[in-house]
Formats: structure tokens, C-alpha cells, sequence
């Protein structure tokens, strides 16, 4: 008998072994009956393994911020597979994505989690987490904390899987979080999870250590999860956040590199990578890691939005432009308003600048700081040419009327100085007296102004000719100086010159001579012979020589004209004050006719 009639025959009568065509039909009867039973167990097994492979995919769709696909794939599992994980997983893909706060968002989760819990006769304690997420998502912390301890006493917090979706609930939204619980509650999931393989659970306490501002512990559980060798895209992605924002460059830069390297259709990662770029002034490579982002997610009009934000950050105006242009009108993110102004005072087209950021302004929460962009507006009216002189001054008053806007928001996230830049604008267009009222005022919001910041605001009032502002703010700056900048002593003497000229009897005093004495002494003599000093060393000189006539100390004043003559031998008022001089020493003093002669000798007229 064959191995096979053997088999046929296990289970058959002694008597009939030998009824082989009767046993091995009743044998091919079994044997499909059985194929059919495994064909449907492998047909339930292949469903199976795809449901799985689905709801891996639209994890995976999640965390490169594909959110299109990942809730379009998350619809599809409902429909396909209706289960208490794929209501959860839907609810929780609407929550997770940048627009989960919107009214129809938090009801389509909402309405996910009631049907995923109404699935079970008791509920579903893991759809109940989902609906206490809707009221994380909608700001009530204590209605969320209400339900996440109702599910902990029915599971008895046991699940480890639910204790730590009730952690990374209190991670989710900026709005209503309680990081101190996120960490408490992820530890016990911890504990009670036999086999700790989820990177998930340290993500978790990852970002509740980021809520606490603390990067340390943070990067410590980043460190786990790297070691359980999964997800290492969004591991690396998360550990590049924690470096840059701690400005530690070089690890974020080999993180980066890693993860890149672990999932390179990990779009988040290049987010960072731009911004990392961005940081040390390479715009191209910080423009190319904005177009990956864009190529690995899900290509859409948010996505196209992340992206020009991106572009923004990398100054590549034209890809920002171009992506723009693509989703004008598709898309009612006010932020599109703020680029879209920056790029068009860039480019000196300041009217329409000006119209996208009152656009913006006007579409946003009442609560945003529009310190930048009363800045760009300031900016912008300033550098518009009016059409005539009334046209150009309404244009400053407005410019500097949102310059002082920006100011007073102390916008502590912007690196210019609206003050600064207002005032070189004006200042380039010589409107002096303007630009000394700003910076003025800018000096006088400073704590502790040092001596340079004096300095500047003098020299602001000095162009604008304003001899009493200039005096005034070049006396606390050379006190500050103690002697290291001569020349201020000199351009104080002229300020107090001019500021004294139409007053006789501070005039008559010669207020501005020991401010001049300073200079020359601080200058020495090797500073008067030094041509680029002649102006100064000359007027000081004279000022000084008139005040010695004044108090006639005609021998003293004599001298520092003839100084003068060794460093400015053409000079006529110095000739002729050297002729007053000599008058004064010797009455019989013959002024010499001819107006270059100093000697007093001209045409036999000697003493």
C-alpha cells in the first residue's frame, strides 16, 4: 500500500482497507472542503495583514505630516474595516492635524470616538481617550481630566496601551495640557508594558519634558527610543528640535543627517534641516530642504503652505512667490498676507507691502502681536516718494506713527530696531529733524544709554542743526568717553557756537573755548600738524585767540594765530586777526596794504 492510500485509510473499517476508489473520493471530498475553510482563513488573514499594513500607513502618513492622505486613509479604514481602532484612529488623525482646532474638525473626531466607543457593549475605553482629547482640543482641561480618571478606574490602569494615550492626550494641544501628568501616567504605562517596543511612550515623555522646558530629561527619553531601533525618522526629527532649540548646532546637524539617512520620506525632518541651514546663512541649501519637505508630503495646498514658510525662512522669494501664486484663493491662512507683504517691501513695492499687511492684520485673532508688521508698514510709508512735499510728510507722519506702534509692542521675537532703521531711512533722504525726534526717543527707552548711543543721538540732533539737543546729548557722551573721542570736544564747541550765536551776552562769553582747549590738549601736537585735523585745530585756535583779545591778552593771542598760519598759511580771517593783534601790542602798527602780507612790513610801512 502507498504512503498515500495509507494516509486515505486512517480512519477506515479494517474490511473496507481495500475499497481504495470509494476511500480516496470521500478523501478528495475532505480535502476540499478543508481547501475551502483555509482559502477563507487566508483570505481573512490576508484582510488581516492589510488592515494592519493600512493603519501602519496612515501612521506613517501622520508623522511625515501628510495629513491629507493620512485622513483620507483613516476614512477609508472606516469604511472598509469598522473597528474601535479605526473610529480612534480617525478622531485621532483629525486631531492631530495643524487644523484640529476648527468647529467641523472637532466634531468630525468627536463623532469618530462616539462611533468607535458605541461598538462595544460597555464602551471603548480607547475612544473614550479620544473624546477626552475633543475637550483638551477645545480648552477644558478639567472635563478631559474628568473622563481620562473614569477610563483609568474602569481599566483599573492596567492597559498600558491606554495609560499612554491618556499621556500623549495631555501632550497634544498647546491650549489645555498637564505635562507633570503626561509623565506620571506614561511611566506607568511603562511599568505595566511587559515588553517595551513602542518609541511612541518616549515620544510622549519627550514632549511632556519639552512642556516643561526641560531638554535634558527630554532628550533622555529620545535616547530610549532611539535604542528600541524604531521609527528613527521621527526619533531623530524630535532630537533635531531639542538641539536647535538649545543651539547646539553640531548635534542637531548629525542628527539631522541621521534621520535623513533612517527615512528619507520623513518630511518633518527637512523642516529642520531648512531651519538649521537658515541659521548659518546658506539660503540655497535651506531653500533645497524646503523643496524636500514639500516633495515627501502630501503636495496639497497646506502642504504648499508649510512650505512657503519654509521658503520665507530661506529668503527664496521666487519659489515663495511662485508657491504663493499656486494656492492664492485655496487657502485663508492670513499668514500668506505677512509673506507676501515682506516679499513686496523687499522688492520696493511698498503701496501694495503696506495693503497685504493691513490685510493680515484685519484677518487675524485679535490677540496677535503685529509688531512686525506695523514695522514693515512704518517702513514702507517712509520709503514711499509722495508727490509733492504735503503727500511726502503725511507719508512720514504715518511711518512714524507705526514705528512707534511696533515699538511699544516690544515684539521681542524680531531682531530690527524700528527706531534704527526709520531713522537711516529719513536720514538718507536728509530729513534730519525727523530723524533726531526718533532717535531721541529711542535713546530714551534705554535702562542705562552708553556712551555711543549718546554719541549717536547728538550727532542725529547735530545734522538737524539743533545746536541746544546736540550740546546737550555730546556732554554725556564725552563724559562716558573720559577723553577717547577728541573730535566730540570739538563738535560741541561748534554745537555751543551755534547755539549761542543770536545770544550777545552768552556769545560774549565764549562758552565753546573749553571744549575746544580739551580737544587740542587731547589731540596733542602731533594731532594739530595732522591735516585731517586742520579744520578743528584752526577754528579752535581762533576761538581761542578771541577770547584772549577779549581779555586782552594780546602776546597770548598773537601766538595761537601765528600757530594757525604754520598749519593754514592762506587763511585770510587769520591774517587778519594777526594784524588786530599787533595793532593792539604796538598802536603804531601799520596795517600792510596788500591782504596776504602778515609781516606788518608791506610797502615801507614797518613799525
Amino acid at each position: 500500500m502507498t504512503f498515500v492510500q495509507q494516509r486515505i485509510c486512517l480512519n477506515c473499517e479494517p474490511n473496507s482497507i481495500f475499497n481504495l476508489k470509494s476511500n480516496f473520493t470521500a478523501y478528495l471530498e475532505m480535502m476540499i472542503k478543508r481547501t475551502k475553510v483555509w482559502a477563507v482563513i487566508g483570505l481573512m488573514l490576508t484582510s488581516v495583514l492589510s488592515f494592519g499594513q493600512s493603519i501602519d500607513q496612515v501612521i506613517k502618513d501622520l508623522d511625515a505630516e501628510r495629513y491629507t492622505a493620512a485622513i483620507d486613509g483613516a476614512n477609508k479604514l472606516t469604511v472598509s474595516s469598522p473597528s474601535v481602532d479605526t473610529y480612534f484612529l480617525k478622531g485621532y488623525t483629525v486631531l492631530s492635524s495643524p487644523d484640529y482646532a476648527k468647529p467641523e474638525n472637532l466634531k468630525l473626531a468627536q463623532t469618530a470616538f462616539e462611533a468607535g466607543n458605541a461598538l462595544e457593549k460597555k464602551g471603548s475605553p480607547l475612544n473614550q481617550v479620544g473624546l477626552g482629547m475633543v475637550k483638551l482640543a477645545s480648552k477644558d482641561l478639567a472635563g478631559a481630566k474628568a473622563i481620562f480618571d473614569e477610563v483609568k478606574k474602569s481599566t483599573k490602569s492596567k492597559d498600558a496601551n491606554i495609560l499612554y494615550r491618556i499621556a500623549e492626550a495631555y501632550t497634544m494641544f498647546p491650549e489645555a495640557n498637564d505635562p507633570a501628568e503626561a509623565i506620571l501616567t506614561v511611566d506607568l504605562a511603562i511599568e505595566k508594558s511587559k515588553v517595551v517596543d513602542n518609541p511612541e511612550f518616549y515620544f510622549v515623555k519627550s514632549d511632556a519634558y519639552m512642556l516643561k522646558n526641560d531638554g535634558g530629561n527630554a532628550m533622555n527619553a529620545l535616547n530610549n527610543a532611539e535604542r528600541l531601533g524604531k521609527k528613527q525618522g521621527k526619533t531623530y526629527e524630535k532630537m533635531a528640535k531639542i538641539w536647535l532649540h538649545s543651539r547646539n548646532y553640531k548635534d542637531a546637524n548629525d542628527v539631522i543627517l541621521k534621520g535623513i539617512a533612517a527615512d528619507p520620506t520623513h518630511a518633518p525632518i527637512y523642516k529642520y534641516q531648512s531651519s538649521y541651514q537658515q541659521t548659518f546663512g546658506d539660503f540655497a541649501k535651506s531653500a533645497e530642504a524646503a523643496t524636500n519637505y514639500l516633495k515627501n508630503s502630501d503636495g496639497d495646498v497646506n502642504a504648499k503652505l508649510r512650505a512657503s514658510k519654509l521658503y520665507f525662512i530661506a529668503e527664496d522669494y521666487a519659489s515663495l512667490k511662485r508657491i504663493l501664486s499656486e494656492i492664492k484663493g485655496s487657502t485663508n491662512d492670513p499668514y500668506i498676507y505677512r509673506m507676501e507683504g515682506i516679499v513686496n517691501f523687499k522688492e520696493g513695492k511698498y503701496n501694495e507691502s503696506i495693503k497685504d499687511f493691513e490685510k493680515f492684520i484685519k484677518a487675524n485673532p485679535k490677540d496677535e502681536n503685529f509688531s512686525l508688521d506695523y514695522g514693515y508698514m512704518g517702513r514702507s510709508y517712509l520709503k514711499m516718494q509722495g508727490a509733492d512735499e504735503a503727500a511726502q510728510n503725511s507719508n512720514d507722519n504715518l511711518g512714524v506713527s507705526f514705528i512707534e506702534k511696533a515699538v511699544a509692542l516690544k515684539d521681542s521675537t524680531a531682531d530690527t530696531d524700528y527706531y534704527a532703521e526709520a531713522i537711516a531711512i529719513l536720514k538718507e533722504r536728509k530729513s534730519y529733524e525727523k530723524a533726531s525726534q526718533l532717535s531721541e526717543k529711542s535713546l530714551l527707552l534705554k535702562k542705562e544709554p552708553n556712551s555711543s548711543e549718546f554719541a549717536t543721538t547728538a550727532m542725529d540732533f547735530y545734522y538737524a542743526q539743533n545746536w541746544g539737543k546736540a550740546s546737550q546729548y555730546l556732554e554725556k557722551a564725552l563724559a562716558g568717553y573720559e577723553g577717547r573721542w577728541p573730535v566730540g570736544y570739538a563738535l560741541n564747541g561748534i554745537a555751543i557756537i551755534n547755539r549761542d550765536r543770536n545770544d550777545t551776552t552768552k556769545n560774549a562769553l565764549y562758552l565753546d573755548v573749553p571744549e575746544f582747549e580739551k580737544y587740542l590738549t587731547a589731540i596733542g601736537e602731533e594731532g594739530k600738524a595732522n591735516p585731517n585735523n586742520a579744520t578743528y585745530v584752526v577754528l579752535g585756535l581762533k576761538r581761542l585767540a578771541g577770547k584772549d583779545m577779549l581779555n586782552k591778552d594780546y602776546v597770548a593771542g598773537k601766538a595761537k594765530i601765528e600757530e594757525i598760519l604754520k598749519y593754514a598759511p592762506d587763511d585770510q580771517d587769520a591774517v587778519t586777526m594777526l594784524h588786530g593783534f599787533n595793532k593792539m601790542i604796538d598802536p603804531k602798527y601799520v596795517v600792510p596794504t596788500s591782504p596776504t602780507d602778515s609781516t606788518g612790513k608791506g610797502n615801507g610801512s614797518g613799525k
